[in-house]
């Protein structure tokens, strides 16, 4: 499986990268640890589900914060 590449593209047509929902599916899969390869056998649902799941959003209530998160924003 491949991504789709446009093969020209008009430069009066420049794309805000926060529009490019392939790039932003890259990225939540890098954040998460994932390499090209497991993002690319993925569906886009199953890498939000999979990064919903790693995130611990399961619920929308917010959790205590643990020291590691407090050491993490600081550090």
């Amino acid at each position: 499986m491949a991504f789709f590449v446009a093969e020209s593209k008009d430069q009066s047509q420049s794309e805000d990268v926060e529009d490019r929902l392939d790039l932003s599916l890259i990225a939540i899969g890098k954040k998460i640890g994932l390499d090209f390869s497991e993002i690319n056998e993925l569906r886009s649902s199953d890498l939000l589900e999979l990064a919903k799941r790693y995130m611990g959003a399961n619920d929308d209530t917010p959790r205590e914060a643990t020291q590691a998160d407090i050491d993490r924003f600081f550090g």
